[in-house]
This record gives C-alpha cells, structure tokens and sequence, in this order.
C-alpha cells in the first residue's frame, strides 16, 4: 500500500513537472508573480501566502521561469496527496486513503487547476486539508488531551487556508455547524474559543492591511456578489454548475451522487460523525458558490475545496465490498477518472503547443481573439522581439533607456510586466483606474509614476487590443507605432503585439494608492 502511494505520487509529480515546463504562465499565474515581488500583509484581491510561496520557491525570485514560479503548487499537489491518504485512512482504512488519493490527483481541479497552475488555492489546499485531519483527529479523539491539541491546530490551520483565500473561513462555518447539531459538548470547551482566536490573530493582517487600505479588498469582493435587479442570471448558474461537474471530474462526480444516495438510504460505510463533518465542510462553500451564481457571475473553483471532503466520503463507499455478482461500479468510475485525467494532461498539452496558428477566426488587427489557448502559450516569442526594438531605438536616441513600460489594466498587463519588463529590469506603471489596474496601483509604489515631458512604451496582444491613442488620449503629445511583433505557432501566424511609443507625457500619470489623482478616468 505504501508503495502504491509513493508511486502515486512520483507519478503525477512527474506529469505536473512536463505540462509546467511545456505551457507558459496564464492569466492568473503572471498576476500572481507580481505578489511575489511586492510582498504585503495582504493584496488588493487575495490575502498574501501564494506570493510568499512563490518567492521562497523561486529562490527569492532568481529562478523565475514556469516551473520555478509553480512549484508551491506542484509541491503541495504530492503533500496534498499524503495529507488526503491520512484523512481517508483515519475515517475508514487505509484503503479508502489509497482511493481518496487517487480522486484527488484525478480532479481537474486539484491535480491541474491548483497542481499545475499556481493561485491562491494551490497554497490554500494543503491547510484545508490539514485542518480537515486536524477536525476528524479532534472529533474521533477519546482523550481530553487530544482533543484540546487538536482543536488548536484546527484554529491555526483554518487560520493559515484563510491566508491562502478568504474563503477558508467556510472550514469555521462547518465546524461549528457539526460541533451545535452533533458535538454540542464541545461548546463547553474554551479551547474552542482559544481556536477561533488563534485562526482571527493568523488573518489579522487582512483587517490591518484594509484599515489602512480604506477597505478595499472588501469592497471589490461585495461589488462582485451584490444583487442586482436583473433577475435569476441563468447564464451565470449554467456556466458555474457545468464548470464544477467538469473541474470535479465528471466520473468523480457520479461517484459522488451513488455515494449521497447510500447516504440518503442510511447505508453505513464509515464513521457516521467523521462522514457528518466531512459534509458540514463540503456542501456550504458549493451550495453558496452554486446559490451567487443566480444572481452573479461566479467562478466554477470557487467551490474547489468543498470537493475534498466529497472525495473523502466518496473513496469510503468506494472501498466498501460489493458482492461478487454485482457490477464493479467503483472499480469502472476510478478507471474511468484516471484515464480522463491523463487523457486532458496530454490532450491539453498537444493542443496547445501544437495547433496550428489559431483558432480564432477574428481577422487582423485582431487576430487571435477569443482563442484561450494563446494566454498559455507563444509568450517567449515576446521578450527578443521587443528588446531588439527597444535596443534600436535607444541607440538611435527615439526613447530614452529608462522609459518604463505602461499598462492600463492587470490583464493582460501582468504579462508584459512578467515576460518583459522584470527580465529587461524595465520599470512598470500602471496608468488607468484602480478597478482595472488592482496590484499595479500598489507597484506604482514601488516602480514611481510618469514623469511629465517623458515618454514610455507601450505593448498591446492582437487578441486582446487596446489602442492607447484612445486610452491615453490627451495625456501624452502623440502616439507612435514601434513595431509589430508576430508570434507564430506550428508554422501559422497565432497573434501579433503592436508595441508603441508614447511620446512626452503631458502631466505626472500612475496611479498610486494614497495619493491625490488628478481628475479622470485615467491617472
């Protein structure tokens, strides 16, 4: 059995390592890099622990290429699986650990969304699950010693999931959920409330952070979950209630669904106050997520870690001995999602590297639009082209060698910070509106503003295009065109960046938290 986990776990290390080498850094990751190298106690969208463990896992950002930059996920993906091994082995044996194993690295969200790629919840994952084991020890303890130490650690454990992503508090909500309606007598302990004070002092710095950021993390979070009036956004529900059937796996979630109707009919597979827990801190954070989407446009990985405590349960009645004359079922759904899992590893991966030019049928100047594959793929094809520009024009006196790089939004912005500004040591501005530039307004800080009479560069992708004459208009004298960058894939034009120069900036532009902007939609 330990070999199995150990093979496991070399095993889909292995194919996280290849895909992370094989696709350049998404949307999201490239964002992600920049809490990296502006550390804080907390950011405008999440709280600080994915940048902290991108820049330890990059050697302090020295080694800052894909797979460097995704370690924290990849390395938490083979933990996760141990730490997942733990849970189902506690609750039933250590067969259902194999089995819950084995869900996890066959999820799409947990063995690629947050294995391969790194966001919040790559880090927040393993103190999810760390609090889960910390919960069912505390909950099948006998001795009061046990329970109290357990307690602790599940308070500091949900504390530190929250620091990955605020949505760890929801690990509270089912826990005291379970204890009121099922373990009322630990209501009497005050290690309980030790605990809830020990999760509120680790996320302290989120509040302290938004005190002296006028709320803001708040207040962007609220926007994005207010009802508005225009009814049931079915849209929104479909996109999100698909988007978890897929990410779960849809094999997985069949499994799921026969093991909530032996729930349903009170078959017993496990230890019904482990199993109890599980689903307190599983069906809050996918009923919400799935609930929001009614009214809000939501994201399907929201829901991601309510999924874990379903794999738990799943793996339980997995395990559990069917007669010999009866269909295998189980057996067929694990085959079945761990071929589906390598079959998107490798699928996705030909796909893109290899598909000729684009799948987009949007003409030039637009080329490439709405093709997603071209966020992943192609931007190494960016940074020569643009310093052999920005080289010819520096020697022939057109910009000044410390013109910083302009961006107007933090997509597709963080690209150009990341695949060219921080290797070129160029400085990056954020010139726009706090909404749409978000982790660029506090870089202002450290990268300074526009100077009035200078002049910077401008890159906008083909794909997603964005004309700084009508962006900037009226903040800089005039707008040259530099060069058209082509980025070809399997032979075929993919995309283009138009790179531009933005000449003699007619007042200080960049902005900065803290400080007075002057009027308009763009500082």
């Amino acid at each position: 059995m330990q070999n199995y986990l150990f093979k496991l776990i070399v095993t889909f290390t292995i194919i996280r390592l290849l895909t992370a080498n094989l696709i350049n850094l998404g949307n999201d990751e490239v964002y992600y890099f920049t809490y990296a190298v502006l550390p804080d106690w907390n950011h405008f969208d999440h709280p600080p622990l994915v940048g902290i463990f991108i820049r330890f896992f990059t050697l302090n950002l020295h080694c800052n290429s894909e797979v460097f930059v995704r370690m924290p996920g990849i390395f938490a993906a083979a933990l996760n699986t141990w730490l997942i091994t733990r849970c189902g082995t506690l609750i039933k044996n250590r067969r259902t650990g194999l089995i819950a194993a084995l869900l996890y690295n066959t999820s799409v969200y947990t063995s690629i969304l947050s294995g391969v790629f790194i966001l919040p919840d790559s880090v927040q994952l393993t103190f999810w699950l760390a609090a889960l084991y910390a919960m069912l020890r505390c909950v099948k303890a006998t001795g009061l010693t046990d329970i109290r130490r357990f307690l602790l650690l599940a308070g500091l454990f949900i504390g530190l999931a929250t620091m990955g992503k605020v949505h760890g508090v929801f690990l509270w909500f089912g826990f005291l959920g379970f204890i009121v309606f099922h373990k009322p007598g630990l209501l009497k302990s005050r290690y309980l409330y030790v605990s809830l004070g020990i999760t509120a002092l680790v996320i302290s710095p989120i509040l302290f952070w938004n005190i002296a950021n006028d709320f803001i993390t708040w207040r962007f979070h609220s926007e994005r979950v207010t009802v508005t009036d225009d009814g049931i956004n079915l849209k929104s529900f479909l996109k999100t209630t698909i988007g978890q059937f897929l990410y779960a796996n849809p094999f997985q979630v069949v499994l799921f669904i026969l093991t909530g109707r032996a729930l349903a009919c009170k078959r017993l597979f496990a230890d019904a106050a482990s199993v109890a827990l599980l689903l307190w801190c599983s069906l809050p954070i996918i009923l919400c997520t799935t609930l929001v989407s009614l009214i809000r446009d939501t994201l399907p990985h929201w829901s991601g870690p309510g999924f874990l405590g379903l794999m738990l349960i799943g793996a339980a009645w997995s395990e559990t001995p069917l007669p010999p004359d009866t269909n295998p079922l189980p057996r067929k759904l694990l085959i079945g999602s761990t071929v589906l899992i390598l079959f998107v590893f490798t699928a996705g991966a030909v796909l893109i590297r290899c598909y000729p030019g684009t799948m987009s049928p949007t003409p030039f100047p637009r080329t490439g639009s709405g093709d997603a594959t071209l966020d992943i793929t192609g931007w190494d094809q960016l940074l020569p082209a643009f310093e052999s520009i920005r080289n010819k024009d520096v020697a022939e006196g057109r910009m000044r060698p410390d013109a910083p790089l302009v961006v107007h939004k933090w997509f597709p912005g963080s690209h150009m910070y990341y695949h060219v500004a921080y290797p070129l040591g160029m400085r990056t501005v954020g010139v726009g509106r706090l909404e749409d530039l978000h982790q660029f307004a506090w870089l202002n800080r450290l990268y300074g503003q526009v100077q009035a009479g200078s002049d910077a560069w401008y890159i906008t992708p083909s794909n997603n295009f964005s004309d700084p004459a009508e962006l900037y208009a009226g903040q800089f004298e005039r707008f040259e065109k530099a060069g058209c960058i082509t980025q070809r894939r399997n032979g075929l034009v993919a995309r283009y960046w138009f790179v531009y120069r933005l000449k003699n900036a007619r007042q200080t532009l960049g902005f900065v938290m803290d400080a007075p902007q002057p009027a308009g939609d763009n500082f």
